[in-house]
């Protein structure tokens, strides 16, 4: 299948799972037809989306980490600010976990909001799902592996359902943590997903003209835009933002720039770290 034609085909999908979702918390009584052919390929292509991370995962190993992470200017800037115990929020739509195995590494203490009561000073939002969110009902050993409908079957989804795990090989929960790429979480009914969300919403409506946001990468594309314009809207107007991306979206800069009064793109991450050394 072409690549456009494979593109439009996800998309079709996960437009429909996202409409069938909103519908479910509108009119919560009405009769579907859980049997849609959209809606199992949805959850057949959550699960295929984790166990692809999870392989992607497994190509990379420790050593190789360690091999890389005094070059990785994120870490020495996380690093830094909890030295000066500053309180360190990432609000992340990656599915991986390569930031925790380097945080990690790096001995810096962080916990994943809603799954971990730490009160450690860097804290990590995953409010599209991640590989590490293990559903504690696990397949049973030598079961065949059922793609169960997701949407369709209203399986019980809170926090407390759910464990944050690491070793990843052997692991097969009955229900996947993953939104899909173009999926509204806004829409899902999760408690998973509401509790990052509630999580999100109160520290940037606390945020004041001292905090900083730096914003790594970030896709600004069409379906993105609700989620992300409802957080930028809701930080302080006078806060320093730094957007590191050498190839920036041009809406996204255009938002930011107009949005922001303390705004700075910075093509290389390298820079970032100089300037923030220079202001201290």
């Amino acid at each position: 299948m072409p690549y456009e034609a494979a593109t439009q085909l996800v998309t079709d999908v996960i437009t429909c799972a996202n409409v069938y979702n909103l519908s479910v918390e509108k009119r919560p009584n009405e009769e579907r037809d859980s049997s849609n052919i959209y809606i199992h390929a949805y959850s057949e292509l959550s699960s295929y989306l984790r166990y692809l991370f999870i392989y992607y995962d497994s190509l990379v190993s420790e050593k190789d980490l360690k091999n890389i992470i005094d070059e990785i200017e994120l870490i020495h800037y996380i690093k830094n600010r909890v030295l000066r115990q500053k309180k360190v929020y990432i609000i992340t739509y990656n599915y991986d976990v390569f930031l925790e195995r380097l945080l990690k590494l790096a001995d810096i203490p962080f916990s994943i909001y809603g799954f971990d009561d730490s009160k450690a000073d860097v804290i990590l939002f995953k409010p599209h799902g991640s590989i590490s969110f293990s559903f504690k009902i696990k397949i049973q050993e030598y079961s065949p592996y059922n793609i169960r409908d997701l949407i369709a079957e209203s399986i019980s989804q809170n926090s407390t359902d759910f464990e944050i795990k690491y070793d990843l090989q052997e692991d097969y929960p009955i229900v996947n943590a993953i939104i899909p790429p173009a999926g509204d979480a806004e829409r899902f009914g999760f408690g998973w997903i509401k509790d990052i969300r509630k999580g999100i919403d109160e520290i940037v409506s606390k945020s004041t003209s001292k905090d900083e946001m730096m914003i790594f990468g970030l896709s600004y594309w069409h379906v993105d835009r609700n989620e992300l314009d409802e957080i930028l809207l809701s930080l302080d107007n006078k806060m320093e933002v730094r957007f590191v991306n050498p190839k920036p979206p041009t809406a996204l800069e255009a938002v930011l720039t107009s949005l922001f009064k303390n705004y700075i793109h910075f093509s290389n991450s390298k820079l970032i770290v100089e300037d923030i050394a220079d202001g201290e």
